[in-house]
């Protein structure tokens, strides 16, 4: 069983998991499937869209194979305290081109930067483009985080949305 957390009118949809563990987004993007996936893997695409007016992504690496290892640095525009920016880090699990991309994920700014959670990116070829379903799990211990990460990846999400139909 999941609760559905309401959002925008968007073609957007977000649930939380009972337990706790996880935190689901999903969009439509009327795009096809190989376009969004490219988006998610290439150092040059990512720091486009990584590119908002609350973050800024300053560095992304991703050696797209699994057992590749991938990183990024993002800095929150608004807070001049966190000049060095939120690392982010991990090792892909599965890469199957275009239709899925998982990968475990470290953050800097856990309360337990020891704890693994994992991102789960799943593409499906639907009429007029590909509905994407991100699933981050691993976040039961870390309550704070599940909240952020909520909060979160809608905006990411909508992020790659307007990078993928906009043909850049």
């Amino acid at each position: 069983m999941t609760e559905t957390i309401p959002t925008p009118p968007s073609s957007q949809e977000q649930e939380q998991k009972k337990d706790n563990d996880s935190v689901v987004t999903e969009i439509f993007i009327a795009a096809p499937r190989e376009r969004v996936f490219k988006a998610l893997i290439d150092r040059e695409q990512a720091l486009k869209w990584g590119d908002g007016p609350r973050f800024t992504m300053t560095e992304w690496e991703m050696d797209a194979r699994v057992g590749g290892k991938w990183s990024f640095v993002s800095k929150d525009r608004s807070n001049k305290e966190s000049a060095s920016g939120m690392a982010h880090h991990g090792e892909i699990l599965k890469l199957e081109p275009p239709r899925l991309l998982e990968y475990t994920w470290y953050a800097s700014w856990h309360s337990n930067q020891l704890q693994e959670t994992v991102v789960r990116w799943d593409l499906s070829a639907v009429p007029g483009g590909t509905q994407v379903k991100v699933t981050h799990s691993g976040l039961a211990q870390m309550p704070a985080e599940r909240k952020g990460y909520a909060g979160g990846w809608p905006g990411l999400l909508a992020a790659i949305k307007e990078f993928a139909e906009s043909g850049n």
